[in-house]
């Protein structure tokens, strides 16, 4: 190696080590100089990179270092794993496969091979890199979670349980097998059983918020609502939200609010603000003077809200306030039960402004029942494939005597051939370039006689409505919906449809149409 170079490496080890990165990186470029595919130097680089937490450009470095054919296994998982931290798992499967060819039994390998498979889809291929982990590691509890994790996603049931009762059977404490195992068995109906593994997962762990926030949605979902409500608060403690405001002043329901400022702020999605805005008027008449902070998408429906002094959007600088609380923490403060549930329909009004610009929809001398129909939710929400059914699937809901609009802001790819076909033939109207804002969905609802949706925040816009709103739901349904009734305490105009198969919407569009054909 170059004397120079080497000594420019030295000095940009020392800068590293010492925390001075953009330094590093400099005396690193100046090797590139040089020698543009120096593959130390790239590697490097990437380093550096991910230090600063720039995964893209590590990534970039990692792989244009791995290239030579004689890249060593260790450069190869470095840069595998980068890539994987930057979304590029493509690329981290074609260098985790590198170093299988060479070590077919490495196991950080096979569990990275398959982590980013799942992640691509290629859940077989995926399914294949544990087993060989489990077949040459059987002793390790990981490998089975991390088996059953991807059985469970498969929909390979009876192997998911057994893959978690195997972990646990090596790792007795192993809490969040516990969980997933509880996760899995109330997914399939076993709700004692469900419980009896979160119960014991909270006796190994009294403070693990996984185990104790899926405890309290089971016994939301069974309608245990003190038990869910006190245990629902857990939901702060397991990693994935934040408010971000001090618990110093967090209303409890035991402080008095006579005289003081309550912020009441909206959490989750968009439809957990419409369903539980409607409890702070309760807040007001304890005395409360309520502002209530709302995502800004909702400010325009919800502005002007009846009971608070006062509606904000995320963005808007936080007002002086005594004490704040989580909107669906109002349940657990104000001890609510089913009967406290129900508010009067509606409770939320539509700007009839906004109707004039609905007028095109619909022909005025057609005098079929208008109904807006919902079919997918957000992509991006965590539990996307039981808020969703393909377009195609819902078809036949066309054919009933009615008029359909689709209030789908934001139609997938996978639904865009049929979509068309759909609006074509005159089935179905599209005017998803127009849904700007929720006041502009409601202005639209309030002009329809019936929303047929699946479980999203337009659900509970027309429920707040008052309007009419059936909802298809899967197998196990969010806990909001309960079991095992077609009704719901949150909205008094509401219907629920139910899949009788898990993942099988058939019979939820077979009721659905049957439900219109006896409306009509």
């Amino acid at each position: 190696m170059n004397h120079d170079i080497a000594q420019s490496l030295a000095d940009a080890q020392q800068k590293f080590t010492a925390g001075q990165y953009d330094e590093a990186a400099a005396l690193l470029h100046g090797i590139l100089s040089i020698d543009p595919d120096h593959s130390e130097t790239l590697e490097a680089l990437g380093y550096v990179a991910a230090k600063q937490g720039d995964y893209t450009r590590a990534a970039d470095y990692a792989t244009r270092a791995a290239q030579p054919a004689s890249t060593n296994p260790q450069q190869l998982h470095f840069a595998a794993h980068i890539c994987q931290l930057a979304g590029r798992h493509a690329d981290a499967i074609a260098l985790f496969e590198r170093v299988l060819a060479a070590y077919p039994d490495h196991a950080e390998s096979l569990h990275g091979a398959a982590m980013s498979l799942v992640a691509t889809g290629e859940h077989e291929r995926a399914l294949q890199r544990l087993a060989r982990l489990t077949q040459r590691y059987p002793q390790s509890a990981e490998v089975h979670y991390n088996r059953g994790t991807l059985l469970g996603q498969m929909e390979r049931y009876d192997e998911e349980l057994a893959a978690y009762r195997q972990a646990i059977a090596l790792k007795p404490n192993f809490v969040r097998a516990y969980v997933n195992l509880g996760v899995a068995l109330r997914d399939l109906h076993r709700f004692d059983e469900a419980l009896q593994q979160f119960k014991k997962a909270v006796s190994i762990d009294a403070n693990d918020a996984g185990a104790r926030t899926n405890r309290a949605q089971t016994n939301l979902l069974l309608g245990e609502f003190e038990h869910g409500w006190r245990e629902y608060e857990w939901r702060w403690l397991d990693g994935t939200m934040s408010h971000g405001l001090p618990d110093a002043t967090l209303w409890t329901g035991k402080q008095p609010l006579n005289g003081k400022t309550v912020l009441v702020h909206g959490e989750q999605g968009f439809g957990d603000t419409v369903q539980f805005i409607r409890f702070i008027g309760r807040l007001s008449a304890m005395g409360a003077r309520v502002v209530v902070r709302v995502q800004d998408a909702l400010l325009p429906l919800l502005r002007g809200y009846p009971g608070a002094a006062e509606v904000i959007g995320e963005t808007a600088p936080l007002p002086a306030f005594d004490y704040h609380i989580p909107m669906l923490s109002l349940a657990f403060a104000l001890k609510l039960r089913e009967t406290d549930l129900s508010a009067a329909s509606p409770y939320i009004h539509a700007d009839s402004q906004l109707a004039a610009q609905w007028a095109d929809v619909f022909a005025q001398d057609d005098a079929r029942p208008r109904v807006g129909i919902v079919w997918s939710g957000s992509r991006t929400h965590l539990n996307d494939h039981n808020r969703s059914i393909p377009l195609a699937q819902c078809v036949p809901l066309f054919d009933a005597n009615a008029q359909f609009v689709s209030l789908v802001k934001d139609v997938r790819e996978s639904d865009r051939a049929c979509l068309d076909e759909c609006v074509a033939r005159g089935a179905l109207r599209d005017v998803s370039d127009r849904l700007t804002t929720f006041a502009e969905t409601a202005a639209l609802v309030a002009q329809l006689d019936l929303v047929i949706t699946v479980d999203t925040a337009v659900a509970h816009v027309a429920g707040a409505l008052g309007k009419p709103v059936w909802i298809a739901l899967p197998f196990t349904p969010d806990w909001r919906w309960q079991l095992k009734r077609d009704d719901s305490p949150w909205y008094p105009q509401m219907r629920l449809f139910r899949q009788a198969k898990r993942n099988d919407w058939s019979d939820v569009i077979e009721n659905l149409r049957a439900a219109l054909d006896r409306q009509a």
